[in-house]
């Protein structure tokens, strides 16, 4: 098929594409309140979603891939996607040979045995027909956004968080990624990000580690907003400030439609909530990091942010005055 007889006829789809713990599900799970939406948690997951393994395995949990790359698995992995991520026969034997243990299989790259049978047969699954407009929302595409919005028609939300918030989340829930060192051990990711920025690799420390980390998709993600200055960016901060009418903007910037359901999910989820449930007092989450973090993490951060050309936030964001 030719890219523009394999695209999926529907409205334009929106990909929101962010840190882990950002906000991503929440922002996700308020837009999938329009009428007509399909929502997709995490479908380039293979956590989550066994159609991803094979697309992902020789890319990395992070594929780092810039306009015109060829990256065939990869492509049909969104192009399904981006038709709403029905699963059929294949993918749910897929999901039945993984078992519940699935989300701790895959581990820097490895795959054993039982994990190599459901990616080959999950492998490249095949788009069905899906009339709505698809909102979906990854972890894992900051240094292939540019690449997918060179591939398919969408509309990319680029969601940030304060960088503090982010490591104390991260911590708090023993992250996954903040223990994966994908990141810091692709040689792709070395040539086109840290070895043009002159950023120094993490030391042994899990702390900085995860900084580095956080760093590093950060600035990529502002990069791509510098070269993409039509692109819709919210900060998680910003969604968090009297949600309602936040969103309510979003919205129309998105082109979607508000509903009472939407309004109705944001009152009712601003209660409190920890660990990866999405209920939260909105407006406690904001200067959250000043009683969770410590002087010595924050130190931490704040160097370690400074080998990276991150602008959205300056030294006056990470004070304790006022905490």
């Amino acid at each position: 098929m030719s890219a523009e007889t394999d695209r999926p006829e529907t409205k334009q789809a929106i990909v929101i594409a962010g840190l882990p713990r950002s906000g991503t599900t929440w922002t996700m799970r308020a837009l999938g309140t329009s009428p007509g939406v399909t929502r997709l948690n995490e479908p380039d997951n293979e956590d989550k979603f066994p159609a991803a393994i094979h697309a992902k395995h020789h890319l990395g949990r992070y594929p780092s891939l810039v306009p015109g790359q060829q990256a065939r698995s990869y492509r049909n992995l969104w192009l399904w996607i981006l038709d709403g991520a029905r699963e059929g026969r294949r993918e749910q034997w897929a999901r039945k040979i993984l078992g519940p243990g699935a989300t701790n299989r895959i581990f820097e790259g490895d795959l054993d045995l039982t994990t190599r049978l459901a990616a080959t047969l999950a492998r490249d699954p095949k788009p069905k027909g899906n009339p709505a407009r698809v909102v979906a929302k990854s972890i894992h595409a900051q240094l292939s956004i540019e690449w997918i919005a060179a591939e398919f028609p969408i509309t990319p939300l680029i969601l940030l968080r304060h960088p503090a918030n982010v490591l104390a989340s991260w911590m708090d829930v023993r992250l996954k990624d903040g223990r994966n060192s994908t990141l810091e051990s692709r040689p792709e990711v070395q040539a086109r990000y840290t070895e043009r920025w002159d950023v120094p690799p993490p030391s042994d420390d899990p702390v900085e580690k995860m900084c580095w980390r956080i760093g590093l998709l950060i600035a990529a993600l502002e990069e791509a907003l510098a070269h993409n200055p039509t692109w819709h960016m919210r900060t998680h901060e910003q969604l968090c400030t009297d949600s309602v009418a936040t969103f309510r903007t979003l919205f129309d910037d998105l082109g979607l439609e508000w509903s009472d359901a939407t309004e109705k999910f944001l009152v009712d989820n601003d209660t409190p909530g920890e660990g990866f449930e999405t209920q939260r007092v909105a407006a406690d989450l904001s200067e959250s990091w000043k009683r969770r973090l410590d002087d010595a993490q924050l130190a931490t951060l704040r160097r370690v942010l400074g080998w990276f050309p991150i602008t959205t936030w300056s030294d006056a964001d990470f004070e304790r005055t006022g905490s």
